[in-house]
């Protein structure tokens, strides 16, 4: 198993709240000319959780599971985008389900959290949250100038099942996919937002299987580079959870946030078909 800085990074309260879905108005095009409402993104979802699979959901456009966390305050929304991280505990400080605790599952533009549906039910547009921050300057001991660590919750890095072998880290992950699939989030940084598995190609769905990604996966993309911003670098692999769904916009497909990142082959992938961080957190 792998040993990780933990112990010395600090952890931190920062503030979120349940956003509003914000509708378009009329239609958007998909990469093929055809019109499309184009429902999932914020708000609360009732029938859409981490596990849940992305595909198929009628009018489906970058769906997100459970619900959506921002800051409208510039500053306050900052830190909550920077210093947040998967896995990192949630609580309800207002509202009808005031105490319940749950956990991020994802960055997208907002954060995605997931809480129990009991709990979920009571949960409305406006509610505070209150987020343990976690993660920020994790290093994996051994492999500091390796591998990149970000946006991981140390305690979930440790169930993921990940191992040291001949200097390497070998990680779980459900599928892998080639530089070339990556679309809409290249260049950005990967501390603050995800970027796309394109789906605009319907050749290639069935070849990589790409209706069959759940929410919350751990996937392996290769010669991807995450460490100062995203973008192809030959060898290089990185690691991410699927965080949205499917999209039918030129570009886009399901979402990855980017949890580790290596250049120089220090990260194997092996397939587990269980690799998905809802059963890493206990939550489906």
């Amino acid at each position: 198993m792998i040993t990780t800085n933990k112990d010395r990074l600090v952890k931190m309260a920062v503030m979120g709240e349940v956003n509003h879905p914000s509708a378009r108005s009329g239609y958007r095009v998909d990469w093929d000319g055809q019109p499309r409402v184009g429902l999932g993104m914020s708000g609360v979802k009732y029938n859409v959780a981490v596990g849940d699979p992305i595909y198929h959901h009628e009018e489906g456009e970058h769906t997100e599971p459970g619900l959506s966390m921002t800051n409208s305050n510039p500053g306050e929304g900052q830190a909550l985008a920077v210093l947040s991280c998967i896995g990192n505990e949630v609580t309800v400080v207002s509202g009808d389900a005031k105490g319940v605790k749950g956990r991020i599952t994802g960055k997208h533009g907002a954060f995605l959290v997931w809480f129990p549906p009991e709990a979920q039910e009571k949960i409305c547009p406006g509610d505070k949250l209150r987020v343990k921050s976690w993660g920020t300057g994790l290093q994996v001991v051994g492999f500091e100038e390796k591998v990149r660590a970000n946006k991981i919750d140390p305690e979930l890095l440790e169930k993921m099942g990940i191992e040291e072998k001949d200097g390497k880290l070998v990680v779980p992950v459900v599928n892998e996919y080639p530089c070339w699939m990556m679309g809409s989030g290249y260049g950005m940084h990967p501390v603050t937002i995800d970027y796309d598995i394109q789906t605009t190609c319907p050749e290639v769905w069935d070849e990589f299987k790409l209706k069959e990604i759940r929410f919350g996966d751990v996937v392996c993309l290769h010669d991807q580079l995450n460490w100062w911003g995203r973008g192809y670098y030959k060898g290089a692999i990185s690691i991410g959870i699927v965080i949205h769904g499917w999209s039918y916009s030129a570009g886009h497909g399901p979402g990855i946030t980017t949890i580790l990142s290596s250049k120089d082959a220090a990260i194997v992938p092996k397939i587990d078909p269980d690799a998905n961080i809802a059963h890493y957190l206990g939550i489906k």
